[in-house]
């Protein structure tokens, strides 16, 4: 999956992988924002502090699909990266940089 290269490998997923599940688990908001902007949005809501956490962060905090989804991502992100620049891609032409039209070729 992942080509021999100096940077784009395996060991960077891993690291950005480590990363983003460790930002994700630090998503949370200020208990003052949950207590008095969600009341005034949210009156239906009551006082269920996971539902109100849930909505301030877009339930990357509550939901496991969410998380295991970014994981995922972070881990695939470069798979199959050559390991060359997206600017050498294009100057020689590459068939990937015809394809991308020489827009974020290699990304």
């Amino acid at each position: 999956m992942y080509r021999d290269n100096s940077f784009h490998n395996f060991a960077h997923a891993s690291h950005v992988t480590m990363s983003v599940t460790k930002l994700l688990s630090r998503v949370t908001t200020h208990d003052t924002a949950i207590d008095n902007d969600f009341r005034a949005k949210h009156p239906q809501a009551g006082q269920d502090v996971s539902h109100q956490l849930h909505e301030y962060t877009y339930g990357i905090t509550s939901d496991p699909i969410i998380f295991f989804a970014c994981a995922l991502s972070a881990l695939i992100h470069d798979v199959d990266h050559t390991g060359v620049p997206n600017s050498t891609l294009i100057k020689e032409n590459a068939r990937i940089a015809e394809i991308y039209r020489n827009k974020s070729v290699a990304e």
